[in-house]
């Protein structure tokens, strides 16, 4: 596994719950509000994976669940292998995706191997090109929707909002996306110069805009939450 974050302890990265995070490298798509350069860039210095195990197994009486992040996750070839050794360890794992690559979620998923997902929604599945900096992969992530809400686990999705990035138009898609899914969060995007991009003109949504974004998507899914 190619590991470029590791912390030890986070209070938001799993819901309810205290968790470690690993952060893996690299990503396949290019959204500009992304804080998380260096590991999309895959620059920095890369963490031991034997040593970081052997800190999460040293804490695990105090901390049992793990989040594995990115960059995306899934890009890694040994991601299979990686979780199954947690799991035997105890370990609940929580992966964040941004629904690229349903083949390795499915194998999760029909593994057990998952206690949480949170995908990743970019806008409606007919702009997300605008969005990604890719093309492509509207089949692929429209295929991972489907298998989170299909599946017995626990699971998220998500959406930045972004004013110029989310027409009136993609919203209204987003609700079709997201409808009859089990947990739904509207992210305010947070802006500064460590984003992928940030020559890319981008304004947050107010508390009140977003608010009343909440109340739009509120009868399309089972729980909604705000990240502002």
């Amino acid at each position: 596994m190619k590991i470029l974050g590791f912390h030890k302890l986070s209070l938001v990265d799993y819901p309810r719950e205290l968790c470690s995070v690993i952060f893996t490298s690299g990503c396949n798509f290019r959204c500009p509000y992304c804080h998380n350069k260096n590991i999309v860039n895959q620059t920095g210095d890369f963490f031991n994976e034997e040593e970081v195990k052997k800190v999460l197994l040293s804490r695990k009486k105090y901390i049992s669940n793990i989040c594995i992040s990115g960059g995306e996750p899934t890009l890694q070839k040994d991601l299979v292998g990686f979780i199954q050794s947690y799991k035997e360890q105890g370990f609940n794992i929580k992966l964040d995706t941004n629904g690229s690559n349903p083949k390795v979620l499915k194998d999760l998923l029909n593994k057990n191997y998952l206690d949480y997902v949170a995908m990743d929604v970019k806008t409606d599945i007919n702009q997300y090109d605008k969005i990604i900096g890719e093309f492509g992969y509207e089949e692929q992530v429209l295929e991972s929707l489907k298998l989170l809400k299909n599946s017995e686990i626990d699971y998220e999705f998500r959406t930045t909002f972004v004013k110029e990035l989310m027409s009136p138009k993609s919203i209204e898609g987003l609700k079709q996306m997201v409808r009859d899914s089990k947990r739904f969060v509207l992210q305010s995007v947070k802006l500064n110069d460590e984003v992928l991009s940030p020559k890319v003109r981008m304004e947050s949504y107010s508390k009140e805009e977003m608010e009343k974004f909440k109340g739009e998507f509120t009868p399309y899914v089972e729980e909604i939450r705000l990240n502002l």
